[in-house]
């Protein structure tokens, strides 16, 4: 698969892969390792604290939400 990029994208892919002396291929992989290790340090956050019985972001929201109709 290809990407395309807007030359101005392309072009600051460049200036950081440059600044961290890689190549903006190297700089890609290492972008997209990243968003891996961030989308599984964020599932096992929150299978954690559903072991622990946490509310999660959307069980917290809707319970605001609740709350707020029922004083409207």
């Amino acid at each position: 698969m290809a990407v395309q990029l807007k030359p101005e994208q392309e072009q600051r892919l460049r200036e950081v892969a440059l600044r961290m002396g890689v190549t903006p291929e190297e700089m890609m992989d290492r972008f997209f390792d990243h968003l891996d290790g961030l989308a599984a340090d964020l599932r096992e956050g929150e299978e954690s604290a559903e072991r622990e019985g946490w509310l999660t972001n959307e069980e917290v929201f809707e319970r605001l939400s609740r709350r707020l109709r029922k004083t409207a």
